[in-house]
């Protein structure tokens, strides 16, 4: 690995744990296309151990209320399979519904707290269509180590059938543990009670190259015999995609799918990406600069629709007008003027 690489990485983990995460991305980016992926599980783990080591937790939102499944869904087809009772979410029907989030996640910190029963079965789905979601996106494995042994591929924390643990974790029944998923582009690592499980990437991993970057979270519903469960508490996420320095480098990566992930986001994110992204349109990079741009047009179709709510035409519109008044070159500001316009109407 090149020194400045590793440098930028170096910088990368303490900004991590500073809670600088913009920064932190922009060192991790720089040093990503000379280091590719070995540093990927070093930078997670530092990423990761921010909460797993006392870290601050700025940035986590609950996804489970604790009363009700408000926010999530089980679909249509086959019997509920979740219910909650004292701030904890429980499997137990076998074949019924899986649970998924109502929101997308493309990339996320997502911890939580599980307890499988004596031979429980369950796991974790990121990433996923949920009308499809083995094929779609990916199963983080939670299993009781019952006869038949399972192994490094198909244990807890695995990917299961896709990518094995290298460490393995802690699997004692009947206990509550942590389990802490990162999702950074192409980049995943699970840890469990604060140890790093496993770490991957869709550039080594085949399984993962194909998976959606961006989706529902889920959690599978009781795989074993009936009369088992698995338990699940604290369950919070942290947006990565609610970073707009974040999204902004994912404009500069080489793989086209993260780009066209970074551009959603993007869009998603609306007002606060105008300024960022007009600052792109003036850059060096042609896929970025390209990007920006459609980007840009996103956010304000979607203020302008007849639908959208007024404060948030009027908070696109001030966007585009604080970009202008920095002086960006005369195409740039051309576009923004144009698309003011539309926004304006």
């Amino acid at each position: 690995m090149k020194r400045n690489s590793l440098a930028n990485v170096a910088s990368a983990c303490a900004l991590c744990r500073a809670s600088d995460l913009s920064a932190a991305t922009l060192y991790w980016n720089a040093a990503h296309s000379a280091m590719k992926t070995h540093a990927i599980p070093l930078l997670l783990f530092c990423l990761l151990s921010r909460t797993a080591f006392g870290g601050p937790d700025a940035g986590f939102k609950p996804l489970f209320n604790g009363k009700d499944l408000s926010g999530w869904t089980m679909l249509p087809g086959k019997p509920p399979a979740f219910s909650v009772a004292e701030g904890v979410i429980e499997t137990r029907p076998r074949g019924g519904s899986d649970l998924f989030t109502t929101g997308r996640f493309g990339n996320f910190v997502l911890r939580f707290e599980y307890l499988l029963s004596d031979v429980g079965n369950s796991g974790v789905l990121i990433r996923c269509d949920p009308n499809d979601p083995w094929r779609t996106g990916v199963e983080v494995q939670l299993l009781a180590p019952w006869t038949p042994h399972r192994d490094d591929l198909h244990c807890t924390a695995s990917l299961y059938g896709i990518v094995a643990v290298t460490n393995r974790p802690d699997e004692t029944t009947g206990i509550w543990h942590q389990m802490e998923i990162a999702c950074d582009r192409k980049a995943i690592t699970v840890s469990v009670d604060g140890k790093l499980a496993t770490a991957a990437n869709a550039d080594q991993a085949a399984g993962l190259k194909d998976k959606l970057l961006s989706g529902a979270i889920g959690f599978q519903s009781n795989h074993s015999k009936e009369g088992e469960f698995a338990r699940f508490r604290k369950v919070e996420v942290k947006d990565l995609d609610a970073e707009p320095a974040y999204v902004q480098a994912g404009f500069f990566d080489a793989d086209a799918r993260v780009r066209t992930q970074a551009r959603e986001a993007a869009a998603a994110l609306g007002a606060a990406m105008v300024g960022p992204l007009a600052g792109l349109m003036g850059g060096s990079d042609v896929a970025a600069r390209t990007g920006a741009r459609q980007a840009l047009f996103d956010i304000a179709a979607a203020a302008s629709a007849p639908q959208a709510p007024a404060e948030g035409r009027r908070a696109v519109a001030r966007a585009f007008e604080s970009a202008l008044r920095v002086k960006p070159p005369e195409p740039t500001a051309n576009y923004l003027e144009w698309l003011l316009g539309m926004v304006e109407h």
